[in-house]
């Protein structure tokens, strides 16, 4: 008993003097950050309040409650601070910015560093060199045909599903996997979403054709490096490997210590089968170069040089940069094409306009859109970058760390090595750029005005690391968009249905259960 109240005794003292270190640290204010107002009474003190609601999956939603209550610059954390005007944006985000990318990046990063989280600037600048031809408008004509086939296989899916306006099954019905026997007459379009983005990420960047989306779904079988068949989930690999890390990720001094503790949980077997996955199919095509196949994918870029010349990457650097291609690449397109179909459900009046627009330049005989005739359709894209705007599948933005010097952001000065970052969900919903910034009103991007919003907008975040693949997903998501408003009717399961939202790095849209039909153009036409 002596030694248990011992032991207690001891733990109560550390904790009493880890509480006294943060409280000496916020007095004494060696960063002068105490003038800013904390995200909760805590915050100033320690990263538990952003650790929770991180946790929580709604992160995005607490930092901008808490800038509509508090203002346009918020501390997060003890050093960690939020910014909400626009002014911050180039501060933080331009071309030129001496800051670096948070530390946070260390804790996730692998045995190599990919594009996305490499830290150093000039081994970025290396990596988007080599990359920037894939990813290039240009290189996207040799890749239209994929997009183009998968779009079709998509199709074929939907249509299978179709029903006669009398038939009423329940929605209830709805399952995971897509028998059309449980599912006659609805979809469940997050699922068909996430089948489609992985099945193009896989055959545009390793020529994998897995068709994932004429099986109707996305596990795949893959062999371990010690030889052992597992079959796994492409989506809950990646994501439950996302939910575990989120818990920890953003504790810079604690992240490994937690992973060690929490070893057991299942979310981190999650990571390791979408790491296996990762490195099976680098393998896979690997050996395709090495047996002298001539394919025209993204890893052909790796493998070699414009002139025909070797880079010599690494394996571990190949597994990396294929890590991000099939995490970025299939992930953000996914939640975009999902947000993008509700919101124009959510508002018929957008949807009417859409489909008007589409109607003048398709032709029923295609069952999908070709790319040369909605590519530059204005109220297309429009629709896409309001949904964009209102749901931005990463809602956060890239933290930064300021430089030793200290860095002025917003006319505040912020002292050297300090975590700051502008919230693209929040930004988004600034009245003072985007009026009545909560409705969805994709009319604000055409014309001039929508040529000045552009500055503003975050989505592929801003400057020298925007995001190299946004040609990839427009690509993607205009000739899927296009193909299925203009060829299907959907509607949701009640018209005050909620698509709920759940962030992890990309911010996930719950699972989309609609019916649909097909349109009838004969009557149309009439």
């Amino acid at each position: 008993m002596l030694a248990l109240i011992s032991v207690i005794g001891l733990v109560a003292l550390g904790l009493f003097s880890l509480v006294l270190q943060h409280v000496y640290v916020y007095l004494r204010d060696a960063k002068g950050l105490r003038k800013f107002p904390g995200m909760t009474p805590l915050a100033p003190f320690t990263n538990i309040p952003y650790l929770r609601v991180t946790g929580q999956g709604r992160r995005f939603k607490a930092v901008y409650e808490a800038h509509q209550r508090l203002g346009p610059v918020v501390r997060v954390g003890p050093n960690s601070v939020s910014f909400s005007d626009p002014v911050a944006i180039k501060d933080v985000y331009g071309h030129g910015s001496p800051v670096t990318k948070d530390t946070f990046y260390d804790n996730v990063a692998g045995s190599h560093r990919h594009l996305a989280d490499v830290s150093d600037k000039h081994d970025h600048s290396r990596k988007r060199r080599v990359l920037a031809a894939a990813y290039s408008q240009a290189g996207l004509e040799s890749w239209e045909h994929i997009v183009f086939s998968r779009t079709r296989a998509l199709v074929d899916q939907y249509d299978k599903q179709c029903i006669s306006p009398e038939y009423h099954p329940s929605p209830h019905a709805i399952q995971s996997t897509s028998d059309p026997n449980k599912t006659k007459g609805y979809i469940n379009h997050r699922q068909w979403m996430n089948i489609f983005a992985e099945d193009a990420i896989c055959q545009i960047g390793m020529s994998a054709d897995l068709h994932m989306l004429e099986k109707g779904t996305d596990t795949v079988t893959i062999e371990t490096h010690n030889g052992k068949k597992i079959t796994i989930g492409y989506r809950a690999s990646l994501w439950g490997g996302h939910k575990i890390q989120r818990n920890f990720a953003w504790s810079h001094d604690w992240y490994k210590r937690m992973a060690k503790l929490t070893s057991w949980h299942p979310g981190w077997a999650h990571n390791k089968n979408y790491d296996a996955m990762v490195y099976y199919f680098t393998r896979k095509r690997l050996e395709r170069y090495n047996k002298g196949e001539k394919l025209d994918d993204f890893f052909t870029y790796l493998f070699e040089d414009k002139y025909g010349n070797p880079n010599m990457y690494p394996m571990g650097e190949l597994a990396a940069e294929a890590s991000i291609m099939m995490n970025a690449g299939s992930d953000t397109t996914a939640i975009a094409l999902t947000n993008v179909l509700y919101w124009l459900l959510k508002n018929p009046d957008a949807l009417a306009k859409l489909r008007e627009e589409l109607d003048a330049v398709l032709d029923p005989d295609e069952p999908v859109a070709p790319f040369d005739r909605v590519k530059h359709l204005p109220y297309l894209r429009a629709c896409l970058d309001e949904s964009m705007r209102l749901t931005p599948p990463n809602t956060m933005n890239i933290p930064r760390i300021t430089p030793p010097q200290g860095l002025s952001v917003m006319g505040h000065w912020i002292p050297g090595r300090t975590t700051v970052h502008c919230s693209t969900y929040t930004i988004h919903r600034n009245p003072k750029i985007f009026i009545e910034p909560l409705a969805y009103k994709p009319e604000r991007w055409l014309g001039d005005e929508g040529k000045d919003l552009q500055q503003h907008f975050l989505t592929f975040s801003a400057g020298a690391r925007g995001c190299i693949g946004r040609n990839i997903t427009y690509m993607e998501q205009t000739i899927v968009l296009a193909s299925l408003i203009f060829r299907f009717n959907f509607s949701l399961m009640s018209d005050d249905w909620v698509l709920e939202q759940e962030e992890s790095f990309t911010c996930s849209p719950s699972d989309f259960p609609i019916r649909v039909r097909r349109r009838d153009f004969e009557n149309l036409k009439a």
